[in-house]
């Protein structure tokens, strides 16, 4: 059997939980986490529409400008074959044109380098009021006469504009990604916030249920080990009992032999000798049948032995078994016991019998007789008591039997351990032997009072009485 554990506290059962609770950090954790990818959802979002923009807003002002610088060209070669050594010194109304070209083009500068990468001096080269610290975008077109290329025409657009309106789309996008990045941070946050706020809970819960657990099971070990030890007590007294009933069953066997012993000696003794005398009564009768008075005298011994004979007979009958408890009934039988005891006129016997209408089993019958029969005897012989009182009550589940005198009394643990207490213990097996109890209380010098409580329904079972001790 394993020993019961010892109660938890209350702090051991509560920190658990609230141990538990605390460990687990999901709000750091995913915190961690959401961080980065919200840093980078609101640089995605504020970043890529802008760079978009200005990424196909350059493209379109690289075509412009290309198309500008093309356009130059052509006019630049036009003006080369009307006037194929003017060119290179400009004229008002090629200068004019160029700066009509690159103020609707929105150009910075307009240049024209020949082959040999040298600047040629145009009027209108750099010539343009433009600011000349702006990064500008160069794009190039060829300058072409009679099929080959003498020149290279370079305007710079002006990357401004495009620049400006993706840093108005980077504002508007900007906020938005802060937004949105803001809003994927904070509801993963709240809703493992409250999750975690309910695990906690329920974590508590699971360490409160825990400890009752805890709580119920040293309790059921101690009830678990309470039980055992009480049924190692009945088991102890069970086996006591069986051991005292076999010894009780082998007792009465014994006794119950030897009293048959001792009716069978007696009936030889007695009986057997009785008979003979009889017998031998009956051949001087025969051989002396001429002398009457010798007839006479002889026929008033064998008389005489012969009603010695039958009442040793009957007694030893009735020793075998009550039979007048058949004839005349248990009230009756009782009350024939009490007048033979009274006809001394040493003793006065009241009697109190009171039985209902249930029967009661022929050996529960014997064995208050016998009771009763071995107590008044005793009374008798040893008590030297004036008066003495039989009490049988029936009760629902029980009868119980009292016998009282004025006599006086004894010790009763040296009666029974005395040789003379024989009938006391056939007396107390008995009642044992019908699941009954008997107990005897006695004083020197104050009477003494015998109870017997025995079943209705006798473990014995209504078998033959025989097999009952005889005391």
């Amino acid at each position: 059997m394993a020993k019961p554990t010892p109660r938890a506290s209350s702090a051991e059962v509560s920190s658990p939980g609230r141990g538990a609770s605390s460990s687990l950090a999901l709000r750091r954790t995913l915190g961690l986490r959401l961080l980065p990818l919200s840093v980078l959802l609101a640089l995605v979002v504020s970043t890529v529409a802008p760079l978009a923009y200005l990424a196909l807003a350059l493209r379109e002002l690289g075509v412009e400008a290309e198309a500008r610088a093309k356009q130059v060209a052509r006019e630049l070669r036009r003006e080369v074959e009307e006037r194929p050594v003017l060119w290179r010194y400009g004229s008002a109304k090629l200068l004019t044109h160029m700066e009509e070209i690159a103020a609707s083009a929105g150009l910075l500068t307009i240049a024209v380098v020949d082959r040999q990468g040298r600047p040629v001096d145009l009027d209108f080269e750099l010539g343009l009021d433009r600011p000349t610290d702006v990064r500008a975008l160069w794009v190039s077109a060829p300058l072409t006469l009679h099929g080959d290329v003498v020149a290279d025409v370079w305007v710079a657009a002006d990357p401004r504009p495009p620049i400006r309106g993706a840093l108005g789309l980077l504002l508007g996008f900007g906020v938005l990604g802060l937004g949105l990045g803001a809003l994927v941070y904070w509801l993963p946050m709240r809703a493992i916030g409250r999750a975690q706020s309910r695990i906690g809970a329920l974590i508590d819960r699971l360490g409160g249920a825990r400890a009752a657990l805890e709580e119920l099971n040293a309790t059921l070990e101690l009830q678990v080990a309470e039980r055992s030890s009480e049924l190692r007590d009945a088991y102890e007294a069970l086996r006591r009992k069986e051991e005292h009933l076999r010894a009780l069953s082998a007792r009465a066997v014994a006794l119950q032999e030897a009293e048959r012993r001792v009716i069978a000696r007696e009936l030889h003794d007695s009986a057997g000798q009785a008979l003979t005398a009889i017998r031998i009564h009956l051949q001087l009768i025969a051989q002396s049948s001429e002398s009457p008075e010798v007839v006479a005298r002889l026929a008033g011994k064998t008389q005489t032995i012969t009603d010695a004979t039958l009442e040793e007979i009957r007694r030893a009958v009735t020793m075998l078994g009550p039979a007048i408890l058949d004839d005349v009934g248990l009230p009756s039988a009782i009350d024939r016991l009490c007048d033979d005891l009274r006809e001394d006129g040493h003793l006065e016997i009241e009697v109190r019998v009171e039985l209902d209408d249930r029967v009661l089993t022929p050996a529960l019958e014997s064995t208050i007789y016998r009771l009763i029969q071995e107590s008044l005897t005793n009374i008798a012989r040893h008590a030297k008591a004036r008066a003495a009182r039989v009490e049988l009550i029936a009760e629902a589940e029980r009868v119980r039997l009292t016998i009282r005198d004025d006599g006086r009394g004894f010790v009763v643990d040296e009666a029974i351990a005395a040789s003379r207490s024989h009938g006391l213990v056939g007396m107390r097996e008995r009642a044992e032997l019908l699941g009954g109890e008997l107990v005897i209380d006695s004083t020197p010098g104050e009477g003494t009072v015998v109870t017997a409580t025995l079943p209705r329904v006798s473990v014995a079972g209504d078998g033959d009485d025989s097999a009952l001790i005889v005391a």
